[in-house]
C-alpha cells in the first residue's frame, strides 16, 4: 500500500512541475516584447532578400511572396503567414499604427511596448482576437508586420517579426 502512495505522490508532482513548465499567454507576450526590445535596440541582421521595391532581411524557413501592390506582402514561414505592410510615406519616427491600435476601443491589448532609438519609433502589441488566436503585431516607422497566431510561441515569432521589420527599405 505504501507503493501506491509513493507512486501517487511522485505522479502528483511530475504533473505540477510539467504544468509549470507552460507559460501563460502573459508570460509569453511580456518575453516577446523583451526580446523585440533586444532586437530594436541591437544592429539590424544583413539584408538577404530584395522583392519589388523593398529589401528585407528574412530568418532561416521565411519565404516572401508579392502581395496586393508594391508595398503589401505576404511572408509565410511552414503554416504560419504574415502580412507585410510597407509606406514609404511615413517616416522613422512615425507612430501612426501605434495611434491607430490604442485609439480602437475594440483591442484587449495583452501587452504591448514602445521603443525608441536614435529618433526611430516602434513598438509590438500582443491583440487578443478570440479565445486561443491573438493578433501579433510588430511596426518600425512605416512597416508593419502582423500574423494570426495561436497560443505557441509567441515570444520567439515576435522577435523574428521585429529581426524582419527593423531591415525593411525601400529601393528608390
Amino acid at each position: 500500500m505504501n507503493r501506491k502512495w509513493i507512486r501517487a505522490v511522485l505522479l502528483s508532482a511530475i504533473v505540477v512541475v510539467l504544468t509549470g513548465c507552460n507559460q501563460t499567454i502573459e508570460e509569453q507576450a511580456l518575453a516577446g516584447m523583451e526580446n523585440a526590445e533586444t532586437i530594436f535596440k541591437s544592429e539590424p541582421n544583413e539584408v538577404n532578400k530584395t522583392i519589388g521595391h523593398i529589401e528585407l532581411y528574412l530568418p532561416k524557413g521565411y519565404s516572401i511572396e508579392k502581395g496586393i501592390d508594391e508595398l503589401n506582402y505576404t511572408i509565410l514561414n511552414g503554416k504560419d503567414s504574415y502580412i507585410l505592410f510597407v509606406n514609404p510615406n511615413e517616416t522613422e519616427d512615425s507612430q501612426l499604427h501605434y495611434d491607430i491600435l490604442k485609439q480602437d476601443s475594440k483591442n484587449k491589448i495583452v501587452q504591448e511596448q514602445t521603443f525608441q532609438k536614435d529618433g526611430v519609433f516602434g513598438f509590438s502589441a500582443v491583440v487578443e482576437q478570440s479565445e486561443e488566436k491573438y493578433e501579433l503585431i510588430v511596426n518600425v516607422g512605416g512597416v508593419k508586420l502582423s500574423t494570426i497566431s495561436a497560443d505557441k510561441k509567441l515570444d520567439s515569432k515576435i522577435q523574428e517579426m521585429m529581426e524582419i521589420v527593423q531591415t525593411v527599405n525601400v529601393i528608390q
